[in-house]
């Protein structure tokens, strides 16, 4: 899953996450699985008290998601964020 290596390496915002999923994404696995389904909550219209939460939960996920893989950080990540 790049998109979760991108967020924790701090390559990608939450926000990019949110908007680089694809309809097309399965899951192969209960990371990913809980990965994709918080990364699926993110819409423009969260409110700034929703957000931070969110942003959290989000985060967690991909840091189980990126400790439960062999991948690390050789993985590419694409349009990732280079500030």
């Amino acid at each position: 899953m790049r998109l979760a290596f991108g967020l924790t390496k701090g390559e990608l915002s939450p926000e990019d996450v949110g908007n680089g999923l694809s309809v097309t994404v399965t899951a192969r696995t209960r990371e990913e699985t809980r990965f994709l389904s918080v990364a699926a909550d993110y819409s423009e219209w969260l409110g700034p008290d929703e957000l931070p939460g969110w942003e959290k939960e989000l985060r967690t996920a991909a840091h189980s998601l990126a400790a439960a893989t062999d991948l690390g950080p050789s993985i590419g990540v694409p349009g990732a964020r280079s500030d």
